[in-house]
């Protein structure tokens, strides 16, 4: 009646572990986990492009200051040498050097205030990208981070489940006898799946296989009895 006690109780610790291995399973294979990996993809290539985009702006900003301190100098230099020039008390050579330069001068601000133009234009531009991008990021990032706590929370329910059923391995695990315990384990880590059956007749329960009446009688004898097709331990 011992040996009988102690091989039932392998039968419930193998229904638990099989539902250990399938929580197991149904924690990484979460629907939920694929898509939140997709919505972080998702959030991660808008972020950049925001990123991009911000980078270019620095890029332009840098740009247009650069371009309005130049002008303003350039400005101030074509202002003065403009005085110069209409003040008179020049040379005819001075006068002509002079012009030469405003000329010049007045041209290179004339390129200026076109570059200037155009860089304001693009900024103009890039605000209205960046606002586009930032509600976009943002928009991914509150789905990513929804899909998160989704995840979250179904795992704490399997995780939750799991604890459970593993305090109940551990009580049937104690009152089975080492040696088969041990057997047991190895064959779950060897073969996995259903390693403990009965005999249903002279039908393995565990593979649906039938042995002889000389089998089954062979199989009896054994301290720990297992099924001449698929090994697994059988409850006789």
């Amino acid at each position: 009646m011992e040996r009988l006690t102690g091989f039932l109780n392998l039968l419930d610790l193998q229904q638990v572990d099989s539902l250990i291995d399938k929580l197991g399973h149904d924690r990484r294979t979460l629907p939920e986990l694929a898509e939140h990996r997709e919505a972080a993809r998702v959030a991660a290539t808008t972020a950049a492009a925001h990123s991009v985009i911000n980078d270019r702006m620095r890029v332009v900003e840098r740009s247009t200051a650069r371009v309005e301190d130049e002008l303003t100098m350039t400005e101030q230099r074509l202002g003065e040498q403009e005085r110069r020039l209409f003040a008179g008390a020049l040379s005819a050579r001075e006068a002509d050097h002079l012009r030469l330069e405003v000329g010049n001068l007045g041209n290179l601000v004339s390129r200026m205030e076109d570059e200037l133009l155009e860089l304001l234009e693009e900024r103009e531009q890039l605000d209205e990208e960046e606002k586009s991008a930032r509600e976009t990021a943002v928009a991914a990032s509150g789905v990513e981070r929804g899909l998160a706590d989704r995840v979250a929370e179904l795992q704490a329910g399997i995780d939750a489940s799991l604890a459970r059923y593993r305090e109940r391995r551990t009580e049937i695990a104690a009152v089975i006898d080492p040696g088969l315990l041990r057997k047991y384990v190895q064959l779950r880590q060897r073969r996995g799946g259903v390693v403990v059956g009965e005999l249903d007749g002279r039908v393995c329960t565990a593979c649906h296989l039938q042995m002889s009446v000389a089998e089954c009688e062979e199989v009896a004898a054994d301290p720990i009895p297992q099924c001449i097709h698929c090994a697994a331990i059988l409850c006789l």
